[in-house]
């Protein structure tokens, strides 16, 4: 078998894998143009394993690649638009720092701990009254990033119904 050469592979095949990101992601262009870099980027890295290869397994290697590296991506914007900051509408409560120290407020803050179990209130405190964090919370905890998160969803849930009820 013939061994190819990376440059007449580039130039043969860099336009047909940009395509390929174009059509499959619907990106732009410019954004197509980072991952078919970085994949052509990790070809030249592992070139001596691919070599003596078929260019057509190359090219799905390097589609393959483009595809990961575009759900890598994806994941990181999607983790970062999760960091929750404090907001009383996404929360569903007010935040207790700002809040008017009055008997009714203690008192629903009161109603609605006795209506949680211990780690829900764990969760409550560090996230709520602490502000800490998804991360912080969970270090707090000894939780993983995801458990914590998963168990802030279901307590926020449960927040709303208890305020729809109590309200």
């Amino acid at each position: 078998m013939k061994k190819i050469d990376f440059s007449a592979f580039f130039i043969e095949y860099y336009p047909l894998v940009r395509a390929y990101c174009i059509a499959r992601f619907e990106i732009e262009g410019y954004d197509a143009d980072d991952y078919v870099s970085q994949a052509f980027t990790d070809l030249w890295e592992q070139w001596d394993n691919f070599k003596n290869s078929l260019p057509h397994s190359i090219f799905s290697w390097l589609c393959l690649r483009v595809k990961s590296l575009f759900i890598d991506e994806y994941r990181k914007r999607k983790r970062a638009e999760d960091v929750v900051e404090y907001n009383e509408e996404i929360h569903g409560i007010p935040d207790i720092d700002g809040a008017v120290e009055d008997e009714s407020y203690r008192a629903y803050i009161t109603e609605i701990r006795s209506r949680l179990g211990k780690r829900e209130n764990e969760i409550f405190t560090a996230m709520v009254e602490q502000s800490l964090g998804i991360d912080k919370t969970a270090e707090l905890l000894g939780m993983t990033r995801a458990g914590t998160l998963t168990a802030w969803y279901r307590l926020r849930t449960k927040l709303g119904e208890i305020l729809k009820n109590i309200f």
